[in-house]
């Protein structure tokens, strides 16, 4: 029997059928009644004991032990072969005449149902298992943060004064009062589920272009400004000019209202001259 087994498997068994000849397991009736003046009848097998008779005369010839690689854990006509870890499992529990083998799932798995007969793939979040034992990613409108779950439905409303923020397939969506800043996602996710780095890219061109067109536009301005300033200003001179030409043209003007002054005081003066010589004639 044992070539049927290889590997660890096959050293597993042989340390499991050590383990029992070296504890050694109870044999015989565990619970009987009298029938009669000689007989017994069996109730209740001892622990890894299979029914071989009802009654009997002696209690402990009516049970006897399982044999190697097979155990019973319930009152049964007949003995059951250990289980076997194969494929994603591990031996947790070894196998005994009154306990199966007990298994457990490798890193990266699960085990499928409450004995683990069986392995599936554990789905991380944003996913849910399927009934082909895969996993999903959560369909449109649902999340699922937590490892290996059912995905649920999105939040839809909010109380009253609070916006409501979408969520993803990793987290709800949440409530945010209006004041508070809104965090958007940086980038977009495809259809497997990857991020689209695309829209980001395109925004940060155009905000690259927008910064070098202010740049260029306040260097061409100060330029501008600058050859501006070292022209050579030409009306200068002839600003002065025009102011000296006006302060002699006023001297003339002054000059010319002097003149009848002074004939005026020459007349005067001849005048003054005639009265006098007048006088002395008389």
């Amino acid at each position: 029997m044992l070539a049927a087994f290889r590997g660890p498997s096959r050293i597993l068994l042989v340390f499991s059928l050590v383990l029992n000849s070296t504890l050694g397991t109870d044999t015989g009736c565990d619970d009987w009644i009298l029938n009669g003046n000689d007989d017994v009848c069996c109730k209740k097998c001892k622990p890894g004991n299979r029914r071989v008779e009802n009654c009997g005369r002696d209690p402990q010839k009516l049970c006897t032990p399982c044999g190697n690689g097979t155990y019973i854990n319930d009152d049964k006509p007949s003995c059951l072969r250990c289980t076997q870890c194969i494929g994603n499992q591990f031996v947790r529990e070894l196998c005994t005449s009154s306990k199966d083998t007990v298994c457990g799932c490798k890193k990266g798995y699960r085990c499928g149902n409450e004995k683990c007969s069986f392995c599936v793939d554990e789905c991380k979040v944003g996913e849910e298992p399927t009934e082909e034992r895969s996993c999903r990613k959560c369909p449109e409108g649902k999340f699922n943060d937590k490892i290996h779950s059912a995905c649920k439905e999105l939040r839809k409303s909010c109380p009253d004064g609070q916006t409501l923020v979408k969520g993803n397939v990793t987290s709800d969506s949440t409530c945010t009062y209006l004041e508070e800043p809104i965090i958007l996602p940086t980038g977009t996710e495809n259809k497997n589920g990857q991020t689209n780095w695309l829209p980001v890219f395109i925004a940060a061109g155009m905000a690259g272009l927008a910064v070098l067109f202010i740049i260029g536009s306040v260097v061409a301005y100060v330029k501008g400004q600058n050859k501006t300033e070292k022209k050579p200003k030409t009306d200068t001179p002839d600003k002065d000019h025009s102011d000296v030409s006006r302060i002699m043209i006023v001297e003339q003007e002054d000059c010319s209202f002097r003149h009848p002054e002074q004939e005026q005081g020459s007349s005067s003066e001849s005048i003054n001259t005639q009265d006098s010589e007048s006088k002395l004639i008389v």
